[in-house]
């Protein structure tokens, strides 16, 4: 049933991870729209300073059919969505607490996610890596602010 894989393994922040993923080309009595393929990724990661071990798994459906996408392609495109969700979402969420907002109602989340989404986008072009710190500044000072913005 799953008969194309592909494997990586790196080392990097202090731990080891070995990534497996396996990919259904056919994806029979699955009934979904524009089903191009079904995978599972199977992971594993080992602390390097405590060798405190960690098994997970992820299944997923793509539209991406075989000709169009490897299983190689298919993995790095999966690991390419923690990128995003560690360079925006979680910056959104520690820096701006985002997750812990009041604002429920109407357009009121999606524009306010995008006002951080943009502040944030703001601060990195212009080279600053803190983003915290930076907020902080900038709250505390319009002049900087307006600074940063070109003005």
């Amino acid at each position: 049933m799953f008969p194309l894989s592909a494997e990586t393994t790196d080392v990097a922040h202090g731990r080891f991870e070995y990534r497996k993923i396996t990919v259904a080309t056919r994806a029979d009595g699955i009934d979904f729209p524009h089903l191009g393929q079904a995978f599972l990724i199977q992971r594993v990661t080992i602390n390097l300073k405590n060798d405190a071990l960690r098994e997970d798994c992820a299944f997923g459906l793509t539209s991406l059919t075989k000709e169009r996408t490897t299983p190689e392609n298919l993995l790095g495109i999966a690991r390419g969505h923690w990128e995003i969700e560690n360079r925006n979402h979680h910056v959104r969420d520690t820096t701006y607490h985002e997750d812990l907002s009041q604002i429920r109602t109407g357009n009121g989340p999606h524009m306010m996610a995008t006002l951080r989404a943009l502040a944030i986008s703001i601060m990195r072009l212009n080279g600053v890596k803190n983003i915290a710190k930076a907020g902080r500044d900038f709250a505390a000072s319009a002049r900087k602010t307006l600074r940063q913005l070109g003005y």
